[in-house]
């Protein structure tokens, strides 16, 4: 079977799925399981894992290495072992990554094999769940993603929500109460072996230094299951905002970070006492740093790395306008991941290892320039621009060669694609050492295309 017929047959099954839950909104499924282990269900699952190039789990096992083997064999091994229901998940690799200046996330890494079930159950359960969810919630869900929330927050502040609500769930991925999480299942899940299958990933357990750790609670970062086990988990919190008759705003949840919009200063000490109340009944609490009630005319607010604030654009133009713009931490965060990339590759050592550095350089500022262009972006993107005109500069006038080889070094011309005025521009630079001007500076121009 071709991907294209496993993509539309899982399509087909999807569907099926998501039509009869939307329906029937107190139906459980019975019969899930033996949907794990299809062949189409299961090539999709590795195309997912395949093309979103995680690290290697505690086995050591990578992607480059299955198709190196070929896959057939891996998947139709992992079709058996759901099948006659000998398959039992690994321990978690347990790594941190750096978060903030002085902190750091765990990261959970699941084995290949893992990844790949995780990935088929999720292509079974997301339309079952995505019937129930509301329109509230924004984060990892199929066809809806930051720029909706960030959207919804735009409009809702238009509308005159200008005291907000600011909060965030203090650990909610370590902190997630399992029992809690298997009776949300439950509730639209009644096949016990595909039950037992979510419980045994939960207790699997973790590998910290290669130390086995217990798994109590909370579910692990990186795990391709976990953020729909979290949107299943939280739906509860989305559900009882919905139903409340007193007036507490307009909720915007993203994970495990939300806003809510309110008229008044009264509304939003309601709606956050509301809201400490719903996560103690969920075994959560809020952060209380990171969790506080903000008028948006006087002191802006951050939502998924943008900064937002009703301001008075000019004496001219009195009327007070909710605006945003990409905030200070994701600025900083941006100079400090484009310092790591050029410090990943050292100074050049010849002319050859620029093109793997150009490549690398060229997809982080894609994707940054293509999520952070909204809202009143542009000086705060041109700003960017500037930090790497001079960074690059001065990268690459410090790996010219030193000696008699140091004018034989010529850098090709390069492009580096960023946002700004709306428009796509091009950082044309060119570096040639001619006899006269031996160790010349670089050569950077900006230039509209």
């Amino acid at each position: 079977m071709n991907l294209t017929e496993a993509q539309e047959k899982t399509t087909v099954l999807q569907s099926t799925l998501y039509r009869a839950a939307k329906d029937a909104p107190e139906r459980r499924f019975y019969a899930l399981y033996d949907k794990l282990y299809r062949e189409d269900v299961l090539q999709v699952a590795w195309e997912r894992v395949r093309k979103n190039k995680g690290a290697a789990g505690p086995d050591g096992v990578t992607i480059r290495s299955i198709e190196a083997s070929g896959a057939e064999g891996f998947l139709m091994d992992i079709a058996q072992s759901i099948s006659s229901k000998r398959y039992k998940p690994s321990a978690v690799k347990r790594v941190e990554i750096p978060k903030a200046p002085g902190k750091t996330r765990p990261l959970g890494i699941p084995t290949l094999r893992d990844r790949v079930v995780q990935a088929a159950a999720k292509i079974v359960l997301e339309p079952i769940f995505e019937g129930d969810f509301t329109d509230v919630s924004y984060g990892f869900r199929p066809g809806i993603g930051q720029p909706d929330a960030l959207a919804a927050v735009q409009r809702n502040a238009s509308s005159g929500l200008q005291w907000v609500v600011d909060a965030d769930i203090e650990g909610f991925f370590d902190n997630l109460d399992h029992e809690r999480l298997m009776e949300a299942l439950r509730r639209r899940i009644s096949d016990s072996a595909m039950l037992r299958l979510i419980w045994m990933w939960l207790k699997a357990g973790v590998l910290i230094g290669g130390v086995f750790a217990d798994t109590g609670h909370g579910t692990p970062q990186g795990g391709v299951l976990s953020p729909l086990l979290a949107n299943i988990y939280l739906h509860q919190f989305d559900e009882a905002h919905k139903q409340e008759k007193s007036f507490l705003g307009r909720l915007t949840r993203y994970a495990d970070d939300f806003v809510i919009q309110c008229r008044t200063s009264a509304e939003a000490q309601r709606a956050l006492g509301w809201a400490k109340r719903q996560m103690e009944e969920l075994g959560l609490t809020l952060h209380p740093d990171k969790t506080r009630i903000i008028d948006d005319a006087t002191g802006g607010y951050d939502f998924l790395g943008f900064h937002f604030r009703r301001i008075t654009p000019s004496r001219h133009d009195a009327r007070p306008r909710a605006v945003f713009w990409p905030s200070r931490k994701s600025c900083q965060r941006f100079r400090d991941r484009f310092k790591e990339v050029l410090a990943s590759h050292g100074y050049l050592a010849n002319g050859k290892d620029w093109p793997k550095l150009r490549v690398r350089i060229n997809r982080y500022l894609r994707g940054y320039g293509q999520y952070f262009r909204r809202g009143l972006y542009y000086r705060v993107l041109h700003t960017l621009d500037w930090y790497v005109n001079e960074r690059l500069g001065r990268y690459l006038a410090r790996s010219q060669p030193v000696g008699t080889k140091r004018r034989k070094r010529c850098w090709t011309d390069f492009v580096l694609w960023v946002r700004t005025k709306g428009r796509v521009l091009q950082l044309a630079a060119r570096q040639d050492w001619p006899k006269s001007a031996p160790g010349a500076p670089v050569n950077i121009r900006w230039k509209a295309v």
